[in-house]
């Protein structure tokens, strides 16, 4: 909601909790670095590899009812293409997937590498698209105890070249915050932020909580990720108790795009 137009800055609502919107795209490319040894487009022989679990599952497009549109007839080359391609074959009835490895991207507050390491499925052992599946539910499960605001976690395979079907699985959390917003998206550098309502924590331990500092770049779900740190350093005071957080984004146009926060707090009262 826009709250004011001044001087070519724009104040709006930081909402306390994200409105529903359409998530984006499971086709949605991970937007972090890939996991060490996951070759980079155009780096070496792989592929998004094909099979419930994949992201890149092709969309019925028909006009007529009850007819198939031209688009399914490319996506069902694309098929007869892949399944011919002695690189990349397609599992086989009873096959499993090799695993190269796993990776977890999209916040700064999370630790990937623990939560990864919970999973019962281990890089060199065989992985199926339904433990795909269960293992990418556990993670959301853990992503919402922890306090991660997201819309989607998307999942995609990326196969290495060879009849072996070795695999990476790389997850990427998809935040919903203005930034989110067509009109909002691109480069914004952060200029700082206030915080009200706080007693039991100092602005400077909000600060290091949120762990943005001024002239960063601010992407999409930093606002999200930021309420994620100062919720995780609140359990620590308040543990099992609500903090209500909300606040306003200023976004300066002119003479630079500056992005800054103005938090508003509300902790429980004092036992």
């Amino acid at each position: 909601m826009i709250l004011q137009t001044r001087n070519s800055v724009l104040a709006l609502l930081l909402l306390a909790a994200p409105a529903p919107a359409t998530s984006p795209s499971a086709t949605a490319a991970p937007t972090n670095a890939a996991p060490a040894g996951v070759p980079a487009a155009g780096a070496g022989p792989a592929k998004a590899a094909s099979g419930a679990a994949a992201t890149n599952a092709a969309t019925p497009n028909a006009s007529v009812p009850g007819k198939r549109g031209a688009a399914d007839a490319d996506d069902d080359n694309d098929d007869d293409d892949d399944n011919k391609d002695p690189d990349f074959p397609p599992l086989k009835p009873g096959e499993s997937y090799h695993l190269l490895g796993f990776s977890l991207s999209g916040s700064k507050h999370i630790d990937a590498d623990a939560l990864i390491a919970t999973l019962p499925e281990h890089k060199g052992g065989s992985i199926t698209d339904a433990q795909i599946k269960a293992d990418a539910d556990k993670i959301k499960k853990a992503l919402t105890a922890r306090h991660v605001h997201f819309a989607e976690v998307t999942t995609a395979l990326v196969q290495r070249e060879g009849p072996d079907h070795r695999i990476w699985v790389i997850w990427d959390i998809q935040h919903i915050d203005a930034f989110s917003r067509v009109q909002y998206q691109g480069y914004w550098k952060f200029g700082g932020q206030t915080f009200s309502g706080n007693k039991a924590l100092t602005n400077e331990q909000l600060e290091k909580a949120i762990d943005l500092k001024p002239g960063e770049r601010v992407r999409e779900g930093a606002i999200s990720d930021a309420r994620t740190g100062m919720e995780q350093a609140y359990d620590k005071v308040f543990p099992g108790q609500t903090v209500k957080i909300g606040g306003k984004l200023k976004l300066t146009l002119t003479p630079a795009r500056v992005a800054s926060f103005e938090w508003q707090i509300t902790e429980p009262p004092a036992k």
